[in-house]
């Protein structure tokens, strides 16, 4: 009995562990991936400037990148970077269940087929984006240039498109949504995409020449993109159909059977209330 008890022990503990894991709410995992992404470029800048690893004399913007170089920054940036990645893709995969339960169902069998394929192609692009994210926390510009600006470029435009595409879905079934959201990520969208574009212009002219001005767009791209992240934790806590979207950031009380949690990735959506107290009856039943 003994040699049986331990095992199921282990078993009940994992299990307790992976129900509580599952049932943590979407957005606080989306706002996490923004919150600790700001943290660790936060952390990166400061710590470089004060050590003096910026390059002030060519101006006094850096580079996102340029933070990332030397030691001690480079290793907060190499840990915290490869955290934001995974957190993005987690997001990733938290939208994509969000759109296909509540933003594909709303016209005929047609358009649901459309509307999924089309969550299935920009959460692909939107997952690429997050592994890119993972290259760049593994090689700095020092010691691979191509490598970390391609990277990089896959990152950012990838990005771009996924928030681009999941706006135009949410725009095209505002049920699930209002109106202040959707203004709010409308900004967020043309602030990082003619953000990007004038940065890659002028990376294709001269980077030496407009280094500050191409600075300058790489923090307005990363700041909309964040942005934008920060916003999507209206709709997977259900907080932004029909209600403020202020009232969202400030953990305004779900719409029941429209939050998502962690385990929405594989469960579907999140129970309301009432049907977590089924759950809950119906497990207690069963052992």
């Amino acid at each position: 009995r003994r040699e049986h008890s331990a095992p199921r022990g282990w078993e009940a503990a994992a299990r307790g562990m992976s129900q509580v894991v599952s049932q943590v709410r979407a957005g606080t995992v989306v706002r996490a991936t923004a919150l600790v992404a700001a943290c660790v470029v936060a952390t990166t800048t400061l710590v470089s400037a004060f050590l003096g690893d910026l390059p002030v004399d060519v101006s006094p913007v850096p580079m996102i990148s340029d933070t990332f170089v030397r030691a001690p920054a480079s290793y907060v940036a190499r840990a915290g970077v490869a955290a934001v990645a995974c957190l993005l893709l987690v997001t990733t995969l938290l939208v994509r269940s969000f759109l296909k339960a509540f933003a594909c169902e709303d016209g005929s069998r047609k358009d649901a087929a459309f509307w999924r394929r089309v969550t299935e192609c920009h959460s692909c692009v939107g997952a690429a984006a997050a592994l890119a994210l993972l290259v760049v926390a593994a090689v700095n510009d020092r010691e691979n240039l191509p490598a970390h600006f391609a990277a990089a470029s896959v990152f950012f435009i990838g990005t771009w498109l996924w928030h681009l595409c999941v706006f135009v879905q949410l725009c095209a079934h505002r049920s699930v949504t209002d109106a202040k959201s959707l203004q709010w990520k409308c900004v967020c969208v043309v602030i990082s995409g003619v953000s990007l574009a004038a940065f890659f212009a002028m990376c294709g002219v001269s980077l030496a020449r407009f280094y500050e001005p191409i600075a300058l767009c790489e923090w307005l791209a990363a700041v909309s993109i964040g942005g934008f992240t920060w916003s999507l934790g209206a709709e997977l806590d259900g907080n932004a159909a029909g209600s403020a979207f202020a009232e969202s950031i400030l953990a305004a009380p779900p719409i029941p059977g429209r939050g998502m949690s962690l385990g929405s990735v594989w469960r579907g959506r999140a129970p309301d209330e009432g049907e977590l107290l089924d759950v809950l009856v119906a497990s207690a039943s069963d052992e």
